[in-house]
């Protein structure tokens, strides 16, 4: 039987012969018979109420649900957005939308293919990794996730850094440059049992048919995930960083349009370095360490200015009438304890309030502190702690009204 099909965008409309299937292959899906499909008209068989709108049942569906690590399609349905995708345990697809389908209709179904190629650009991808890993490398998948940016699976090894991945980035994209074909099947547990499958790692109770996908001279898995054609189509992939777990290592990567993105987010970031450090990118590295270490020798400068201001203020405070007070509304909290502990030296049994942004320390004797601070604290519409000669905290109001009951609530005390 001859139909016509609509691939993925920029593929050119094409007709397809539809021969018999395997008698060992279930009822397939148009998501299965061709993972570049992206428009198909089927019936639908069933609706019924549920959370968050309907559940349909259409005979043939183009949306992959999510599985096996891959999340599941978008699209629409005669126009409706599909809101989230069901599998029932007997393998039917339902898909939940906000308005109710006549059963019977004949609905139109329009696949979100740049999601769909990103699934299956990351998946594919993943594949090649798990397979060089393994076979070049010795080293194990034992996850993998398939998140909205960036994609990990989880090796068997620790101590792997980008350096010592590089050779596994190499091989995958000699592999991707090679076009080879991928393809799907489907085989009974007696065949499957003779062919040298990567993973057998199946639900408990599986007895087939088995889905299996073929990267050629590279892998042969079991998986129900939507994959490219060709490794051709995942244009590169890159290695993007590593993170340690215990017995182990998370690699994250990216394929296809992914890496395409972060080297225009990267050229875009560089030529910004460029013009705010005014240097070609290959000078780059060294006007930042130029630019760090002036910014470690004005933070000496600065904290020793510091120290010279508090010193400063805390004599003014000393020589003035007690209790005494500062606001600086500016000061953050370390400029505030500063000028407070060198009151105390110069001080010792003095009171001083001092205030900044949001902020204020009191200063004073240990003992007297712990009744008068939090009488400060209140009169301020804020709350503290603290100790040895300082109770300090948040203010909520720090007008010259507020700042002066603190000050009265000191000199009754």
């Amino acid at each position: 039987m001859a139909i016509f099909v609509t691939r993925g965008k920029g593929v050119q409309r094409y007709r397809a012969v539809v021969g018999l299937v395997s008698m060992d292959a279930p009822r397939l899906n148009a998501y299965q018979r061709d993972a570049h499909l992206t428009s198909l008209r089927a019936r639908a068989v069933a609706c019924a109420p549920a959370q968050g709108g309907f559940l349909v049942e259409l005979e043939d569906t183009l949306f992959y649900p999510e599985g096996g690590g891959q999340p599941a399609d978008a699209g629409t349905l005669d126009g409706q957005a599909l809101l989230g995708l069901q599998k029932t345990a007997d393998g039917r697809v339902l898909h939940l939308l906000a308005e109710a389908v006549e059963v019977g209709r004949e609905v139109a179904l329009e696949l979100d293919w740049a999601r769909r190629l990103d699934h299956m650009q990351q998946h594919s991808a993943q594949h090649i990794l798990t397979a060089l890993a393994l076979a070049e490398f010795g080293w194990p998948t034992t996850a993998f996730h398939l998140g909205p940016d960036r994609s990990d699976l989880e090796l068997g090894q620790d101590g792997l850094d980008l350096a010592a991945l590089a050779g596994l980035q190499a091989r995958a994209n000699e592999i991707v440059r090679q076009a080879r074909p991928v393809r799907t099947r489907w085989v009974s547990a007696e065949e499957f049992q003779t062919l040298p499958v990567r993973s057998r790692i199946l639900p408990e109770g599986f007895a087939g048919p088995y889905r299996l996908v073929e990267i050629e001279g590279v892998d042969l898995n079991t998986c129900g995930g939507t994959h490219v054609a060709s490794t051709a189509e995942l244009q590169a992939v890159a290695l993007t960083g590593t993170e340690r777990l215990r017995g182990g290592t998370r690699v994250f990567f990216l394929a296809g349009g992914r890496v395409l993105r972060e080297l225009g987010q990267a050229v875009a970031h560089q030529r910004a370095l460029g013009e705010l450090l005014s240097c070609p990118p290959a000078d780059h590295p060294a006007a930042v360490s130029r630019l760090q270490a002036e910014l470690r020798e004005a933070g000496v400068q600065r904290r020793q200015l510091q120290s010279e201001l508090a010193l400063h203020l805390a004599r003014e405070l000393s020589r003035g009438p007690q209790p005494a007070s500062l606001h600086r509304p500016e000061a953050d909290m370390a400029c505030l304890q500063a000028v407070a502990r060198a009151f105390l030296e110069l001080c010792p049994q003095g009171l001083a309030l001092l205030t900044g942004k949001g902020l204020f320390v009191l200063a004073g004797p240990a003992d007297r502190l712990k009744a008068l601070g939090p009488q400060v604290a209140a009169a301020l519409g804020g709350r503290g702690g603290g100790g040895a000669g300082l109770y300090q905290g948040k203010a909520a109001e720090l007008s010259p009204a507020a700042r002066e009951r603190a000050l009265a609530t000191l000199r009754s005390s």
